[in-house]
This record gives structure tokens, C-alpha cells and sequence, in this order.
């Protein structure tokens, strides 16, 4: 077990745990890829750990952070926001120089 890269918020934690059941024995992973408007967008999947991710658990979930992506996601939140509209999964980024509209990819 390693520290953790990043920080979730209760009502992040609160979403992912209510997913988690759904999908069984995988982690909940977090990458940041090539790709998007803006040069760089984030992955989340409930998925197998890849080797070298940095891991942790909290209570029944398993958390999984891509090591390549570290660079771009060291220090972000994680926060989920509700409601009828533009609901989900949001980072606050402190690399991130812009991102694009639809908050899904981001330049750094």
C-alpha cells in the first residue's frame, strides 16, 4: 500500500461505493490518457489493477491509480456532483492549465 495521489471527496466516495457492488472484485481505476478537446482526458472504469498502479483500499473498495498518469493527477480531487443535469464525476486538477467544455479532457 502506497499514499494515495490523490484525494476523494466524501460524496465521490459515497457514488463509488454505491457502483461498486455492480461490478464485483475490480478496482476502482483512475488514469489520464492521450486524448479529447484538450489534449488530455481522465479514465475511470471499475476494472482489474494494471501492475505498477498505485493501490489502496477504503472499507470495500479498491482504489487503483496508473502510475504513467501520476504526473498529471498528483494533488487532484475527485468529487461527484448530482442532480438532473451534467451529473458525475469531476477533477479538480492543480496541472491542468485549461480544459474544455464539457469538463471531460483538460491541457497541461
Amino acid at each position: 500500500m502506497q499514499s494515495r495521489p490523490i484525494e476523494i471527496t466524501p460524496k465521490a466516495w459515497e457514488e463509488i461505493r454505491r457502483l461498486a457492488p455492480a461490478h464485483g472484485e475490480s478496482h476502482f481505476r483512475i488514469a489520464v490518457t492521450r486524448g479529447g478537446c484538450a489534449g488530455w482526458e481522465y479514465r475511470i472504469e471499475f476494472t482489474a489493477a494494471q501492475p505498477g498502479d498505485v493501490e489502496w483500499q477504503e472499507g470495500d473498495v479498491r482504489i487503483a491509480v496508473d502510475r504513467a498518469s501520476l504526473e498529471r493527477l498528483e494533488g487532484s480531487v475527485l468529487d461527484y456532483q448530482g442532480g438532473l443535469s451534467g451529473a458525475g464525476f469531476r477533477f479538480r486538477n492543480p496541472h491542468a492549465r485549461g480544459s474544455c467544455g464539457c469538463g471531460t479532457s483538460f491541457e497541461a
